[in-house]
């Protein structure tokens, strides 16, 4: 029909044109008569295009919409060929079935919302609330209506917690205190943005914490009750073996007083047997002091100038004479670095330089214990140095299974030891809580049947060789 038109209107300005005698006759009304054919000749072919354009959006406009449409199941579908016969009808109703299906997308999330125990929310920059479900308005005890246009509850906290790298969702936990009782909420809160990263809104979700709040008190009571048994534990056990140590320290004096006058060899053998007797008790009494004592935190080190050399020969020459008689070897390695003087608690040192190289002197039957002592720069830039210890025997060794609980209390390498050579088990843990509380460590590196290298390290401070005791 348009092209109809068009044809009719070019060929009456043909006539126009060619007939000579009609521009004389109608003069200048010959030419505003051949621009207005000429103008509605564009203005057809205009608006044609027009159409067609306007056509070719509404049909792409209604083939997004289809695809951006969810599934409408099978009670409504989609009717494709409204569309080839009138576009703009089937592009409203494609619209329209695309709004009901948005309706019923919102009403289901609506519900699983509303169905949350956890409060939800959303409010503005602000912090007044523009959406609260179901959960929201029973913690509070008000209607939706009430809560909506109000200031969010959550924001007045200050007990903020890491939760992840994102900059646009924080997490933190508020505590509510009423007269009935006290309930913990964790929030979750993510930032809302439009399209032009402008942002909107905030969603929080809380979840009550109550129960696993209460657990950590109830937990951290628990453990305070545990610390302050162990302590007390600690103490009576230090009262008690220091009690018991004087009347055992009475019995040696007297059977040393006894042993100088005149015996018969009967009488001096059962001297002797109380004197052993009286000697291991209080060996064993001074293990479970010092042991109570490091567990109740008693043990304070003395800070005195000191030769680590000396000490560690008068330690050597302490078990000279049993490492004789077992025929084994003794010796001492000092390397050249070592200072001669140096600060430290001497006494707490001699202690776990007894208790190892006794340990070794006692497992070894043949060969012998070096004693090494090296000095290591520590790793800070303070005016200590570190001593470090080796004691090497050529004993029975123990497995790394036996090592791994070697410093633990009352443990020995195996069941038969207490038996077979003595003990109570303490001695290494002492000296690894000694070590500790002296700034170092010990460790143990074994062999079954060839041998053990006891290591430990205590941290000293450099002085002068100033009153220090040849």
């Amino acid at each position: 029909m348009v092209l109809g038109l068009v044809i009719s209107l070019v060929a009456a300005l043909a006539a126009i044109i060619l007939q000579d005698d009609l521009r004389e006759k109608l003069g200048t009304n010959y030419y505003i008569l051949s621009l207005a054919i000429i103008g509605c000749v564009l203005l057809v072919l205009s608006g044609y295009l027009w159409d067609r354009t306007l056509l070719a959006r509404v049909k792409a406009l209604g083939t997004q919409a289809k695809a951006a449409q969810p599934d409408l199941g099978p009670d409504e579908p989609a009717k494709d060929e409204e569309v080839g016969h009138d576009e703009i009808i089937g592009l409203a109703r494609q619209i329209e079935r695309m709004a009901r299906s948005l309706q019923r997308v919102e009403a289901s999330y609506r519900g699983i919302v509303e169905d949350q125990f956890d409060l939800i929310c959303r409010y503005k920059p602000d912090g007044t609330l523009t959406f609260v479900n179901g959960a929201y308005c029973r913690f509070y005890g008000k209607k939706r209506s009430e809560l909506i246009g109000t200031p969010f509850a959550g924001m007045a906290t200050s007990s903020k917690i890491p939760w992840n790298s994102d900059p646009a969702v924080q997490t933190y936990e508020q505590e509510i205190k009423t007269p009935a009782a006290t309930t913990w909420l964790q929030w979750i809160v993510r930032e809302i943005y439009d399209n032009d990263r402008r942002l909107v809104e905030y969603q929080a979700v809380a979840h009550d914490i109550t129960a696993r709040k209460m657990a950590e008190v109830a937990l951290l009571r628990a453990k305070d009750a545990a610390e302050a048994a162990n302590r007390a534990k600690g103490e009576f056990l230090a009262i008690v073996s220091h009690e018991i140590r004087n009347p055992i320290s009475g019995v040696i004096g007297f059977a040393n007083l006894l042993e100088g006058s005149a015996l018969t060899p009967e009488q001096r053998e059962y001297v002797n047997l109380i004197r052993n007797s009286g000697d291991s008790l209080l060996f064993l009494i001074n293990d479970i002091l010092d042991f109570s004592k490091i567990e109740a935190g008693k043990i304070e080190l003395e800070n005195e100038p000191f030769s680590p050399r000396t000490c560690i020969e008068e330690v050597m020459a302490f078990f000279r004479p049993k490492a004789a008689a077992a025929n084994l070897s003794l010796d001492t390695r000092v390397a050249p670095d070592v200072p001669a003087v140096v600060s430290g608690d001497v006494y707490r040192l001699r202690q776990i330089l007894i208790n190892v190289v006794g340990n070794a002197v006692k497992f070894t039957k043949r060969g012998g214990v070096v004693l090494q002592l090296e000095a290591v720069a520590p790793d800070d830039l303070s005016d200590t140095l570190l001593l470090r210890f080796t004691v090497h025997d050529t004993g029975i060794g123990i497995s790394a299974e036996q090592a791994a609980r070697l410093f633990k209390p009352y443990v020995q390498a195996e069941p038969g030891t207490t038996r077979r050579y003595g003990g109570t088990g303490l001695g290494l843990i002492i000296c690894k809580r000694l070590a500790e509380l002296m700034g170092g460590t010990i460790w143990v590196e074994s062999t079954p049947g060839v041998g053990s290298k006891f290591f430990f390290v205590i941290r000293v401070r450099l002085a002068a060789p100033v009153g220090v005791p040849a």
